[in-house]
């Protein structure tokens, strides 16, 4: 059973709490992660004045994806700072939270970090748009996160590719997933099915059978070609056609024919009375004793 990730819930708001994102704040995130202020400096902050991003769009964070990058800082240092905003006595990490938790794992007390005045809907907008750009998002997530992005700031999806630095069909094939059902998207984010499989699931022509093809893709292990192949096979309807139920007359005319003869006897009945019976022989004489029975003389 796949278990389902709390707190992004089903809807986009859900990235960003109750906190909405305005047109102003995801403008000025562009210049704020890039261009340092006046009077910034790096400074050490022991780790344990630091809180996680309470507008953290991911909330699942891969361990071993973490004890690695705890290796490279151990062998090369923390080569970029994490950016974070005080909040009373404590601080709060505006970008860089992988990057907190693999530190955290080191015997280290302190962590380098620019300390940055930023309002809740720019820490919320630079959270997100750090994951976009590290590719450190889930399908699911990501596909969230550029609906949400598009409905915030009333863009198409061309629109928004050019304001990310991405293709057009990449976000189009992101934002396809959201129109897989509910259970489909926890198997993706939960890396049971790839994106290239739930896309193809996408070509399915009836909801209905979405269950049945998942369930096959995931006890056969089928790659995305197969996923293709098996589904324009269901959507041609290419299954063995139900077996026609027999009649109780034809049923019970075969058996009284079978205890005459002594063998297999077969009746179809058709429409409109029509029909025909089938007497099965295993040899020549077979054949002539059901002949004797029926009184027929062949030459």
């Amino acid at each position: 059973m796949v278990n389902k990730k709390g707190g992004l819930g089903k809807n986009m708001d859900s990235l960003f709490g109750s906190n909405g994102i305005s047109k102003e704040a995801l403008a000025h995130s562009k210049t704020i992660s890039r261009n340092p202020e006046a009077g910034e400096k790096v400074v050490s902050i022991p780790l344990d004045q630091i809180e996680a991003n309470p507008f953290q769009p991911r909330l699942h964070f891969d361990e071993e994806s973490i004890k690695e990058l705890a290796q490279s800082i151990k062998e090369n240092g923390l080569l970029t700072p994490i950016i974070v905003r005080q909040s009373g006595a404590k601080y709060q990490i505006i970008a860089g939270e992988r990057r907190f938790r693999a530190t955290k794992t080191l015997p280290v007390k302190e962590i380098t970090a620019i300390v940055r005045a930023t309002n809740d809907d720019t820490m919320a907008t630079l959270a997100l748009i750090e994951n976009l750009q590290r590719d450190n998002l889930d399908p699911i997530e990501e596909s969230r996160a550029y609906a949400n992005l598009m409905a915030q700031l009333d863009l198409n999806q061309t629109q928004l590719a050019e304001k990310l630095g991405k293709e057009r069909t990449t976000i189009a094939n992101a934002l396809r997933l959201l129109k897989l059902p509910n259970q489909v998207q926890d198997l993706v984010q939960a890396g049971e099915l790839s994106m290239g499989q739930a896309r193809a699931l996408l070509g399915l022509e009836k909801e209905g059978q979405m269950n049945a093809v998942v369930q096959t893709i995931l006890k056969e292990q089928l790659n995305v070609r197969q996923v293709e192949a098996l589904v324009k096979k269901v959507n041609a309807g290419d299954q063995k056609p139900a077996k026609k139920a027999e009649s109780p007359f034809a049923k019970d005319l075969a058996n009284r024919l079978e205890d005459k003869f002594g063998t297999k006897v077969k009746v179809n009945t058709g429409s409109k009375g029509a029909g025909k019976i089938e007497i099965a022989y295993l040899s020549e004489q077979d054949l002539a004793r059901i002949l004797s029975i029926l009184s027929i003389e062949v030459d």
